[in-house]
């Protein structure tokens, strides 16, 4: 069990119930979501899940694997959505060949995934508090969620694609949102979590939106935990314009810095709008100087991706 005394700040604190589920808004974007992301750079794998549920009670799910690991061509699976019960809830979430365990306690989990070509277990154990968005004194913005949480673990499991099985154990990352979800008004943004065993944590948000840039996110080490203040972040794309490596300095409000360095060694892209398209990427990095995994998801406009994509100019001058 995580302690929730690690906070530096006041009043970040967020009530277990919200582990669970939650009665929606009725609006056209009105929706719940929970993905699980491991990064597994011994075996260059990268993974994820993803649910969610709207508000009319209809849920899907969906699972990706990338990575040299997988081969030239990732795996990407998907359950749309149905309608489930109303009762049902996130520590026996259930649909079709995947299962969803949360203890609704923002402690540990259990998250499966089966099918012919790929299959997941594992379980998820936190090892420091969440951090919610609407706790945070620059609070939620209405067009991502009511409020958000974000949250670190050990993870142990196996990972089955096709006839070989891969046994893990390290580290993972989870977040929940729900309320209104509402994909185009970012112009651009750099969403990124990374650990270091069970001793460091960073989890940053830097979105351009509504003609301004804001900064949410945490840093957990040295046993505190305490909310990133100012963020200087440098992305070298490649000619997908997907990551390659990034370097990033970062200040909480403890006043400690905070360095990452991460190399990329996959990416894949994911469109939860077809205006809108989310380059995922999985990498080793270091944090102040120890190694461990990061991933980072950088979303764009998809027609302005697709033209500064066609120009040869644009691509060299992001490599610099």
């Amino acid at each position: 069990m995580f302690d929730n005394n690690v906070w530096t700040e006041d009043n970040m604190l967020i009530d277990a119930v919200n582990d669970g589920r939650h009665k929606l808004p009725n609006v056209a974007n009105g929706r719940e979501s929970i993905p699980y992301i491991v990064v597994l750079p011994e075996h260059q794998i990268a993974l994820f899940t993803y649910t969610w549920v709207t508000s009319k009670s209809e849920a899907g799910a969906a699972f990706a694997v990338f990575g040299p690991g997988v081969g030239n061509e990732p795996i990407q699976q998907g359950l749309p959505d149905r309608p489930v019960p109303k009762e049902m809830n996130f520590d026996a979430w259930e649909i079709e060949g995947f299962r969803m365990e949360q203890d609704l306690k923002f402690d540990k989990a259990r998250v499966r995934w089966k099918s012919d070509e790929a299959e997941v277990d594992f379980q998820f154990e936190a090892f420091h508090p969440p951090y919610a968005y609407g706790s945070d004194p620059r609070g939620c913005p209405s067009y991502c969620a009511t409020d958000r949480i974000e949250q670190a673990g050990l993870v142990k499991g196996t990972l089955k694609l096709g006839e070989k099985v891969i046994k893990f154990e390290g580290t993972g990352h989870r977040d929940h949102s729900w309320g209104t979800r509402d994909w185009i008004p970012f112009q651009q943004y750099e969403w990124f979590v990374g650990q270091v065993d069970d001793k460091v944590s960073v989890h940053f948000w830097r979105f351009n939106a509504l003609g301004k840039e804001n900064i949410r996110g945490y840093v957990f080490k040295d046993g505190k935990m305490s909310r990133i203040a100012t963020i200087d972040n440098d992305v070298t794309y490649g000619n997908q314009f997907w990551q390659e490596s990034y370097k990033t300095r970062l200040t909480d409000e403890a006043e400690r810095e905070t360095l990452i360095e991460g190399n990329v060694f996959g990416c894949n892209t994911l469109a939860p709008d077809p205006k809108c398209s989310l380059n995922e990427s999985g990498a080793t990095v270091t944090i102040d100087g120890q190694k461990g995994v990061g991933w980072m998801e950088c979303c764009w406009p998809t027609e302005y991706l697709e033209h500064i994509r066609a120009v040869p100019q644009y691509v060299e001058e992001a490599r610099n």
